[in-house]
């Protein structure tokens, strides 16, 4: 896989992410960080930690093709998923 197609999955699954968490933001208004943190202590899939995943996956496969992180623009989400890139 080359650098842009790697950035090009990073940027789709970057769009999947953000519209996942934007559907539950309004989903669960004021209680969003509550039901959230309720997911992610929970065996059931979370759609939202799937596509975090998936993200994750994204960016380690751009790296992989040569690109640096510090290259995406991962907005609000860059300090997570660096974090996790940075746990393996």
């Amino acid at each position: 896989m080359t650098r842009e197609e790697a950035r090009l999955r990073v940027d789709e699954a970057l769009r999947a992410y953000r519209d996942c968490v934007a559907r539950e933001e309004e989903e669960y208004g004021p209680e969003y960080e509550r039901v959230t943190y309720m997911e992610y202590e929970s065996p059931a899939p979370d759609p939202c930690g799937e596509a975090f995943l998936r993200l994750v996956a994204a960016v380690r496969a751009y790296e992989g093709a040569g690109g640096h992180r510090d290259d995406l623009d991962l907005g609000r989400h860059r300090q997570r998923v660096y974090e996790a890139l940075d746990r393996g």
